[in-house]
């Protein structure tokens, strides 16, 4: 009955009501009409929208209440941080425990106070993308990186956009570390690579966009490219010269105090040519601090920016495939600095690039607060494994203090056994999944609407979670040094136990927001009927059938989309 369940919940989700576009509207204002949340449905619903799912007592608590209200104290909530954390687990001989700054993401993920900031460092993780593969044990360097993403998670982008240029881990996965000048006597020419992926993947894409996101079509109705190879061979002479804060020279290793500082420019390694790019030109002789500072500028001045980044923020919280007026307004937001919500609370700064009015504009968006009878429930958000994952812990009051002690969360990324994905373990700087795919063969294909987080999806992975989530639920994981972690508890789901509908009606509210099918809830409560409590094993009966309807839940097409 599960995989019946599970499958169909695939054949669901590649349906239109599955991952189809964003709500109606047409105008760009940066403001929204409502943000009230009246029931307890919309609350989980909005919550796994905007954190890694609710706990029961989150909603109860959210509804009732203006979303913006919630929004304004998520801002201003401290950031959880990482590096001084994982400073104080180094070892004697200056290494750090094996996926130190990974098992404290977990923890901010699962129980973090901070929840919307953390689901945003999440998002931004696959945008501004570094990856453990390949890079080895660098906890400091890859907290430091978390860090830079956790503060200006609600900052301004352009500011990200130099943190991150200027960041050891970044440099190092894009290979600009101690990136040279060319030397026309050898031949050799700078590294191209951040070049390349700063305007690829981190900021304009690869041909010129409307405000909404669509493309701009050029003679013969064809895309026009953003930029060319002679714009990569200009801006990548800007990413010369930079090394190791604290090396007496541009080749001496960093200690181990340095390795995790913000890099510097070594003057005599930096190109002193003109660096010509995207119609900007920075003189010869100008300094490497002045020619990233000037490049950033030029970069973000785009106008691919907003819509670029909008487009993709969004199917990160709420829309697998946004319409072109969502992306809109959100790029409106992007571009004003500054959102109004309906009670008439302010978010932004008013400067470009605003990332907190932008995330205002996402999440209190007015497609998502519409009259339920005119509401369109196409707006929806395939939910990745991971977020899968930390709601079910989180729904369930998972003690995230004894993630140290599973071993199976050390790397989830094993398909075949594990979840398919792990944070900051991507598998290239393209990210899980491309934010244009359409998965081919579907109905989503043939309406041309994209769907990325189905390129984690197969056979194999579909099985491979399933069981990966069986043992969490059935609270039998392998636990490390035998310490008993990553207990569940089903305490009001015992108490609902002898009543299968009560209980999956409880389940649906707290895991679905009241989207479960008919047909899927009656396939559960048939399940659980058959599934008896004996007299003399009453308590173990009861766990039994919770642990039952909480796996079908958690494998059902309503669980595996946001709407």
């Amino acid at each position: 009955m599960v995989l019946r369940l599970i499958f169909a919940g695939l054949f669901c989700t590649l349906s239109v009501a599955g991952c189809g576009g964003g709500g109606g509207g047409s105008t760009n204002s940066p403001t929204s009409a409502n943000s009230f949340i009246e029931t307890e449905a919309e609350a989980s619903r909005f919550l796994a929208r905007a954190t890694y799912g609710g706990s029961m007592n989150e909603v109860q608590s959210l509804a009732g209440s203006d979303a913006a209200n919630w929004l304004a104290d998520e801002f201003n909530k401290p950031a959880t941080l990482y590096l001084n954390r994982v400073l104080q687990t180094r070892e004697p001989d200056g290494d750090f425990p094996s996926r130190v700054q990974s098992n404290m993401f977990w923890r901010a993920m699962i129980d973090g106070n901070d929840q919307l900031r953390q689901r945003m460092v999440f998002a931004l993780s696959q945008i501004l993308v570094v990856s453990e593969n390949g890079l080895g044990n660098r906890a400091d360097r890859f907290a430091a990186y978390m860090d830079v993403l956790s503060r200006n998670a609600f900052g301004n982008y352009r500011d990200l956009l130099e943190e991150v240029t200027y960041s050891p881990i970044m440099a190092e996965y894009l290979t600009y570390l101690r990136n040279r000048k060319g030397d026309p006597n050898s031949g050799r020419t700078p590294d191209e690579n951040y070049a390349r992926e700063l305007l690829q993947l981190m900021t304009l894409g690869l041909v010129d966009l409307n405000q909404d996101g669509t493309p701009r079509l050029g003679p013969g109705g064809l895309p026009i490219e953003t930029y060319g190879g002679d714009d990569i061979v200009g801006l990548a002479r800007v990413f010369t010269g930079l090394s190791f804060d604290g090396g007496q020279n541009f080749y001496q290793g960093a200690g181990v105090d340095d390795r995790y500082r913000p890099l510097i420019v070594f003057p005599d390694r930096h190109s002193e040519l003109e660096k010509s790019f995207l119609g900007t030109t920075i003189p010869a002789g100008t300094s490497g601090e002045q020619s990233i500072d000037m490049a950033l500028d030029a970069i973000f001045q785009h106008p691919n920016v907003a819509p670029f980044i909008a487009r993709q923020l969004i199917q990160r919280f709420s829309a697998s495939s946004p319409d072109p007026a969502y992306v809109s307004r959100v790029a409106a937001a992007f571009e004003a600095g500054e959102f109004i919500a309906g009670n008439r609370r302010r978010f932004g700064t008013g400067e470009r690039g605003d990332l907190e009015a932008t995330l205002a504009a996402i999440l209190l968006d007015s497609a998502f607060f519409a009259d339920p009878a005119t509401q369109n429930n196409t707006l929806a958000k395939v939910r990745e494994p991971v977020l899968r994952f930390a709601h079910w812990a989180r729904a369930f009051n998972i003690d995230a203090s004894t993630v140290p002690n599973e071993s199976r969360l050390d790397n989830t990324s094993n398909p075949a056994s594990r979840l398919g994905q792990h944070a900051f373990r991507s598998p290239s700087v393209f990210n899980f999944y491309r934010p244009g795919f359409v998965a081919p063969g579907t109905e989503t294909s043939a309406l041309g609407l994209t769907a990325p987080e189905f390129q984690l999806v197969n056979t194999t992975s579909t099985v491979g979670y399933i069981n990966f989530m069986t043992d969490y639920v059935f609270d039998r994981t392998p636990s490390r040094d035998n310490v008993e972690s990553f207990v569940p508890d089903y305490s009001a789901e015992i108490a609902l136990a002898n009543d299968p509908q009560a209980l999956v009606d409880h389940l649906d509210l707290l895991l679905s927001g009241n989207r479960m099918s008919d047909i899927t809830k009656s396939e559960i409560v048939f399940t659980l009927e058959n599934t008896p409590i004996r007299e003399g094993s009453e308590e173990a009966d009861r766990l039994r059938r919770v642990r039952v309807a909480v796996l079908m839940a958690i494998n059902s097409p309503a669980y595996a989309v946001i709407n």
